[in-house]
């Protein structure tokens, strides 16, 4: 699997996403080819009767991700998210949320996939 921090992302298109690799190169995703596979992983066989199209999954709890259903192994987009005994502790005690900044950056890489057609399968 192929791990991309979300920080690396440029932009989301119509179309693609653009990223900055590990080497400082613009790389493509191509959201048509996620959601072939997706689709095909999970036997989905009336995708014209979809208006938006599903290319991945995504997490949010202890760690956050998107993970794209790209052509030879899946591309996780991660959020380091930091967390220790004493925010734990906290969050149980008075239901205190430390990551609700992190969570608007997370949600907001959403919506940009929402606004171009495209969605992602919540497992949170």
């Amino acid at each position: 699997m192929k791990k991309i921090p979300l920080s690396n992302v440029i932009d989301i298109t119509k179309d693609k996403l653009h990223y900055r690799d590990e080497n400082g190169k613009v790389v493509d995703i191509e959201f048509a080819l996620c959601a072939n596979n997706y689709e095909s992983t999970h036997n989905i066989i009336n995708k014209n009767a979809l208006k938006v199209r599903c290319v991945g999954e995504r997490f949010f709890g202890e760690y956050a991700y998107y993970e794209l259903y790209t052509k030879d192994e899946h591309t996780r987009i991660y959020m380091k998210l930091n967390t220790n005994a004493f925010k734990r502790f906290i969050s149980k005690t008075i239901g205190w949320n430390f990551h609700s900044m992190d969570f608007q950056k997370f949600y907001a890489f959403q919506k940009q996939l929402n606004a171009n057609g495209w969605t992602t399968l919540d497992l949170s």
